[in-house]
């Protein structure tokens, strides 16, 4: 194979910490209740296991339009938000410019993905307020596609520029919604632009990750691409079913997020470190030392994530914001892996 191949793709190596330590490092919603679950997951029918699901699981793409009022064939159901990034990306090869340009520090998916759809990569720090230079984006993206998520991760801020970029944007606009409901943001509303794929997850605030669900919005041929890429059958009947029930439970969804910004705003208030806040559901640090500090914390039973070499991150811990009781527990951790009093 060394001879038929001159460079293969390195793998991603996605952390492993398994389910008896407080899991912090991922972002999952943990203040919904057992009560939204059980309404949730309920069972499915032998023919739904025994046949194969709705081509574009069609029948859950139509209920997302409807429950978010979105144009007919608008939403592309996907295997996660991660599988709607990389329909995203390989829409690229078919673009004039075969690049994209990623808005960081951020999430390191789009990276990995671009090396591995052979796209290239072009990185774009924020400046030091996290303002997006419009002009310096779309002059770098040349006919290619501008990666951008809001609010972002790690820094949690709402890119304010959004819409100045996607109506100034010649090639197309990736936009990242991943957090958008823990910022107030309901409901997709950059469809209306042609060259916008905005991605949404029912991973984060909806608490489902588990079941791998996310969607694309789109406008007319520019979603019909998109189809085009995906796989016919992305997601389960089982997972299908488990969405649909929880779009009719939005409030359980609601009152989770409301609880879980009261709890982030009150933990921000308390730690005296640098560190960025915004509008998701994790606060990241700015010390020296993330790495070390994540061993510690995961040695008092905390995964948390570490972060770091990237513009305004250089050394970063991030972890999500969990309810009161268990943040008490982790500000405690953190004071002894930092050896300083937090609280």
């Amino acid at each position: 194979i060394s001879m038929a191949f001159k460079r293969l793709p390195e793998f991603y190596e996605e952390p492993d910490v398994g389910y008896d330590v407080y899991r912090l490092h991922f972002n999952e919603n943990l203040f919904l209740p057992e009560e939204y679950y059980r309404e949730v997951l309920g069972g499915i029918e032998s023919w739904e296991a025994r046949f194969y699901t709705q081509p574009n699981n069609a029948s859950l793409a139509a209920r997302i339009e409807d429950h978010m009022g979105l144009p007919r064939g608008s939403v592309v159901i996907t295997a996660g938000a991660d599988d709607g990034l990389r329909l995203a990306i390989q829409l690229l090869h078919f673009a004039e410019e075969r690049r994209l340009v990623v808005l960081e520090p951020t999430y390191s998916m789009p990276r990995i993905l671009a090396e591995q759809l052979g796209v290239e990569y072009v990185q774009l720090p924020y400046g030091p307020d996290l303002g997006l230079d419009v002009d310096t984006a779309v002059k770098m993206a040349r006919g290619g596609a501008v990666y951008v998520c809001s609010p972002n991760n790690p820094t949690g801020h709402l890119v304010k520029e959004l819409e100045e970029l996607a109506s100034r944007l010649e090639g197309l606009l990736i936009y990242d919604a991943a957090y958008a409901e823990f910022a107030g943001l309901w409901r997709p509303k950059l469809h209306e632009y042609g060259n916008v794929v905005e991605m949404r997850t029912f991973s984060k605030a909806w608490g489902l990750a588990g079941l791998r669900v996310g969607y694309l919005i789109a406008r007319g041929r520019l979603a019909s691409a998109l189809r085009a890429l995906a796989y016919p059958h992305p997601i389960s009947s089982y997972s299908a079913k488990a969405v649909e029930k929880a779009l009719g439970l939005e409030e359980y969804v609601r009152r989770s997020v409301l609880e879980m910004r009261a709890v982030r705003d009150e933990v921000a208030g308390r730690l005296r470190l640098d560190k960025y806040v915004g509008e998701a559901n994790f606060i990241t640090l700015r010390l020296d030392g993330a790495e070390a500090a994540a061993a510690e914390l995961y040695r008092r039973g905390f995964a948390v994530r570490a972060l770091g070499g990237r513009p305004l991150c250089r050394s970063c811990l991030r972890f999500t914001v969990a309810p009161m009781g268990v943040m008490e527990k982790f500000l405690a951790a953190l004071g002894e892996a930092l050896g300083i009093k937090l609280i």
